[in-house]
């Protein structure tokens, strides 16, 4: 099986500029892309879909599990704890952090509610979120079969979009739109519940697909509604509810790495995003509170400086980040795994 997907490893750097151009202009009263939130989501369906086609069928003993979750933990942690601290020494001057920021940080429990909201480290509680989702994924794996196991992807994306839409009513989006941007430190676990779980079940089912995937017709439609969804949801009612299925028929079309939006996503500079697409997200949050701080109520022509300073920490810190914190130990991580996967030698027959 081909590892790497280049069109959805493109895809997935350009949606983490989609969030870094929405923190950037967060602050009024020039906000711009506002429904760039709605990339938190893709990123929810694609890992769903690339998890699934890499470990669904492995995970059926305590040992393949144990090395998954090492791996996925070597995969998230480093980079998550380096920006949760960096996050709460920048926002130190506006934010006094509380012992529950600090632990949660350490604890990649940031996006669990068990303590107060806090804006200190900005998106990290996606990637909290995330690492409990594999943890829930790999149980199903280890418990059910294929049929039993889509059947249980289904019911929990359903029960997900339930909780969803229980949780938004409270809030106006349902009147005036730019739902699911609410479900963040709190109930942002329903996102990626339902996110995951959509991008598991297509990797399953997406053999009875191949149509959607050999057709660039619906390649380019589907990328046409994407784009629709990220640049109008805002003032549609309920329209960013139907963002994880918009995206998981993208990811459909996309998966063969073939079509013109495919080549589009696998050109050199997307593929570098790609790459750096993780510690950019993060790196990038770190910072969000302050510079809400120093462009709030600011207008535009005055926010020249602080947002090319923005701009050159995220990508700069995300290029350092990769080079020298998340591969090195990703690479570190999966030898572990790899040690724990060895076969145990039967011991020797005692001689007579």
């Amino acid at each position: 099986m081909k590892t790497t997907i280049k069109s959805l490893e493109g895809l997935r750097g350009v949606a983490a500029v989609l969030v870094v151009l929405h923190h950037m202009f967060y602050s009024p009263p020039n906000r711009l892309f506002a429904n760039g939130y709605l990339a938190v989501d893709l990123f929810f369906v694609l890992s769903g879909f690339i998890i699934c086609r890499t470990y669904a069928d492995e995970l059926t003993d305590g040992v393949q599990i144990a090395a998954f979750v090492l791996r996925r933990f070597g995969r998230l942690w480093p980079v998550y704890a380096i920006t949760g601290v960096i996050a709460v020494a920048a926002s130190f001057a506006f934010h006094l952090p509380t012992l529950g920021d600090a632990f949660s940080i350490i604890s990649l429990t940031q996006g669990l509610g068990l303590f107060s909201p806090s804006t200190v480290g900005g998106v990290s509680w996606s990637a909290s979120d995330e690492f409990y989702v594999y943890l829930l994924f790999a149980a199903l794996c280890f418990t059910f079969r294929r049929k039993s196991r889509n059947a249980a992807f289904l019911g929990l994306a359903f029960v997900g979009y339930v909780a969803a839409v229980d949780v938004s009513l409270h809030h106006s989006c349902l009147q005036r739109g730019g739902c699911l941007g609410s479900l963040t430190g709190s109930y942002g676990w329903i996102r990626c519940v339902v996110g995951f779980c959509i991008g598991a079940l297509l990797c399953e089912v997406r053999g009875r697909l191949s149509i959607l995937a050999n057709s660039k017709a619906a390649q380019l439609i589907s990328f046409a509604t994407t784009l629709s969804l990220v640049l109008f949801a805002d003032q549609l009612p309920g329209a960013a509810f139907a963002a994880p299925l918009v995206f998981a028929l993208l990811v459909a079309t996309l998966a063969d790495d073939s079509g013109p939006i495919a080549s589009f996503f696998q050109n050199r500079l997307a593929q570098y995003l790609g790459r750096i697409s993780y510690p950019l997200y993060l790196s990038h949050g770190a910072m969000f509170f302050p510079l809400v701080a120093v462009t709030w109520g600011v207008p535009l022509s005055g926010r020249i400086i602080p947002y090319s300073m923005f701009l050159f920490w995220a990508f700069a810190s995300a290029h350092l980040l990769n080079k020298y914190v998340e591969i090195p130990c990703r690479d570190r991580f999966n030898g572990w795994a790899r040690i724990i996967q060895l076969p145990r030698k039967a011991p020797g027959r005692a001689a007579s």
